[in-house]
């Protein structure tokens, strides 16, 4: 369990520690990543409760991103900065280290069918391949309740040499609802227990 729960951290604070990203104009994202200041997700991965809360704003390379904090057991384990573009939402820091180039999460405006090539080093380990809007219908429960949601797959992707797999489903209005990787024969899963949103956005 407890190298399981290594390495499942471990994925998180190279790929999806965080599981808020930046919120584009309203049109162009379709409300997939809401994302106000103090706004918290709460998460459960087996045994363990992972928080992710939006800290709010910060430059970095002269562009403006949002700051995104990810808890365990209350203590921040990863922090990220994301910036949107008008073709997709990026990941281009993952606490000290910059993403060379940034790592595209999402291809906007969403399109089933759409994929997209990666190809990064964050800090001085290599992320690469392949990512894909499997389906932007997908159907999930979560908290409770149906929701229909867009499915991000990355089915052969290797991180530091090591060949991993993740899995996202984005919920409008909510952000990411379930995600889901696999590192080598370790694989976690997270669910959306609870959504709190903040307030004004990016204050």
């Amino acid at each position: 369990m407890v190298r399981v729960m290594r390495l499942a951290v471990g994925a998180a604070v190279i790929l999806f520690a965080g599981a808020v990203i930046a919120q584009p104009p309203k049109e162009a994202d379709g409300g997939y990543f809401p994302l106000k200041a103090k706004s918290k997700w709460t998460y459960k991965v087996q045994d363990q409760t992972v928080e992710v809360v939006v800290a709010g704003n910060e430059k970095f390379n002269n562009e403006e991103c949002t700051k995104v904090d990810t808890l365990v057991n209350g203590k921040v384990v990863a922090s990220e900065l994301f910036a949107v573009k008008a073709d997709g939402v990026y990941r281009v820091k993952v606490k000290d280290d910059k993403v060379d180039p940034p790592v595209k999460v999402l291809e906007l405006p969403v399109k089933k069918g759409a994929s997209w090539a990666v190809k990064s080093k964050v800090g001085n380990q290599m992320v690469t391949g392949t990512f894909k809007v499997a389906d932007d219908k997908a159907k999930l429960k979560v908290m409770g309740k149906e929701m229909e949601t867009v499915a991000v797959e990355g089915d052969d992707l290797d991180v530091a040499g090591t060949k991993t797999t993740v899995k996202l489903w984005f919920a409008k209005d909510v952000g990411i609802a379930k995600l889901s990787y696999k590192i080598q024969d370790a694989e976690s899963v997270l669910e959306l227990e609870k959504y709190e949103p903040g307030g004004a956005k990016g204050q």
